[in-house]
């Protein structure tokens, strides 16, 4: 009797587990997401999909075939669509990048804007790309948050699916927000959010160029990637996103304006710190005057002669030890480590390291956010400055020019932000609240997905995403109001030359 009650019991609770089992992954939706073509992007994309399947979805990320190796490391319960390109975008525009700073050039914006454009164009008339993504069968896609791509909306436009926009970019124009740029600085400039006069009128004179070029930089994409939907522009098809969620928070960065489905999530981080490899740990353990860990990015492991001469001499002075991202042979390996790879996350969250020697990357200087370690920033290129700039604004970093600064410069500014208390005491309260409001982002991002897939964002849209691009600029106000105000000067310009003329008249017959 009690094995038969036994194994009556036994069969309950797995019908019971099957049935629950079954409507939990009936209720989980099948995710399409569109990263950047470079490996950071598709890192961190990479993390968000792994929320969305912890949160019981299904999730498809789309890689090319040449960044696989080195991009598709950890995708385990991610399935993986690779898509062939006919060239290297990361190969063809990051490495010119650091070149152009030690040459002293300026940024070419317009090179990278070429580049990712004929990608985009090239993935739209990739068919075989499209019946791949067709046949997963897709409820929602998401798109990297940046203006390069926003062109690959009509990819769920084709697909009848909604969209939303996961990444970087805080942009009021696509995303309809009201916006001043009187006291928001756009990230092409290194400035705060206290602008002098002539830093607002570039400023403002740089967003109205946007706002006037904006409506037609995509042409007519729709009608030629589409043409059996309905055509219309695609600035209107990017105002149709569900949410924006976007790597930018209000301790970090200066606050912005927002809509209610544009949501800051923080920047990009993994959350605490794993346990290190063993060679790293050794190294890290054994520092007892602390460590300062260095880094320029991925694209810039190797650097001029003079600038690794230079580091290398400040280096071996430091009292502390340094671990260095570099392609460069260590003169001092006891002292200095190298390593083409580090696991920057988990370094950053170990207790000796004191300073985070940086380029002020956007990962990096979240990661250093939320561990609570100073900064000395040297920006290279693209939104570095502005990232080095607003750090330094809030009391945690010190900004150098790598190319220019002296080796005395770069070592005082080293061991002032490590040993001067009020570096430390800054960040570290910014660190207490940022993880008390962001907790670890990648999660607070599948979390919003999550909750927009199961109950929609209209309840969340502005009338403003719904109108045309000339509409919510109120171009058409201006140009209505600067039309009566010439009619009506006009027409009173007319009456006084009537009553002068009439005047004039009267008194030559007076006369």
């Amino acid at each position: 009797m009690e094995t038969k009650l036994w194994r009556s019991t036994l069969g309950l609770c797995l019908l019971c587990l099957v049935v629950f089992g079954v409507g939990a992954r009936a209720g989980g939706k099948r995710v399409v997401m569109l990263p950047m073509p470079f490996v950071s992007h598709i890192e961190y994309h990479n993390n968000v999909a792994r929320a969305l399947v912890n949160l019981g979805h299904q999730v498809w990320m789309t890689i090319p075939v040449n960044l696989a190796d080195r991009a598709a490391r950890d995708t385990d319960n991610i399935h993986v669509v690779l898509y062939d390109t006919p060239y290297d975008v990361e190969a063809l525009t990051m490495p010119r990048l650091p070149e152009r700073y030690f040459n002293g050039e300026s940024d070419n914006y317009n090179e990278l804007e070429t580049v990712m454009r004929e990608h985009c164009e090239r993935l739209l008339k990739n068919h075989t790309f499209f019946k791949t993504l067709k046949h997963t069968g897709p409820d929602f896609v998401i798109i990297d948050n940046l203006s390069l791509v926003y062109m690959l909306v009509i990819l769920p436009y084709k697909l009848g699916v909604p969209f939303a926009f996961v990444g970087s970019s805080y942009d009021p124009i696509a995303q309809r927000v009201p916006f001043s740029p009187a006291v928001t600085p756009l990230p092409v400039f290194p400035y705060s959010d206290h602008m002098t006069f002539f830093q607002r009128v570039k400023n403002t004179l740089v967003f109205l160029k946007q706002c006037w070029t904006y409506k037609d930089a995509y042409g007519d994409a729709v009608g030629r990637f589409a043409p059996e939907k309905p055509n219309i522009p695609v600035d209107m098809l990017i105002a149709r996103a569900e949410i924006w969620l976007v790597e930018m928070d209000h301790i970090l960065d200066y606050p912005k304006p927002s809509l209610p489905n544009v949501k800051f999530i923080g920047g990009t981080v993994k959350g605490p710190a794993g346990p290190l490899p063993e060679k790293f740990k050794a190294f890290m353990d054994d520092a007892r005057e602390g460590v300062a860990i260095v880094s320029f990015g991925s694209y810039v492991l190797g650097v001029p002669q003079e600038i690794s001469d230079k580091l290398f001499t400040v280096f071996e002075t430091l009292p502390m030890k340094v671990i260095f991202r570099s392609n460069l042979t260590s003169p001092n390996p006891s002292k200095i480590m190298t390593s083409t790879w580090l696991p920057q996350n988990d370094l950053l969250g170990h207790p000796n390291t004191k300073v985070f020697v940086s380029h002020c990357g956007k990962n990096g200087q979240y990661e250093a956010l939320y561990h609570a370690v100073p900064v000395v920033a040297m920006p290279l290129f693209y939104d570095q400055p502005y990232n080095a700039e607003r750090m330094r604004v809030k009391g945690l970093a010190e900004v150098l020019d790598l190319r220019t600064c002296t080796e005395d410069e770069m070592r005082a500014a080293i061991m002032k932000v490590a040993r001067q208390p009020r570096y430390k005491q800054a960040i570290s309260a910014a660190s207490r609240l940022f993880r008390q409001q962001f907790h670890v982002p990648v999660e607070v991002a599948g979390r919003w997905l999550d909750h927009i897939m199961k109950y929609g964002g209209a309840y969340m849209r502005s009338a403003g995403q719904d109108m045309t691009m000339h509409e919510f600029l109120i171009f058409d106000v201006i140009a209505f109001l600067a039309v009566a105000f010439i009619l009506l000067f006009a027409g009173l310009l007319y009456v006084g030359l009537m009553v002068y003329r009439h005047v004039l008249c009267r008194k030559r017959k007076t006369e």
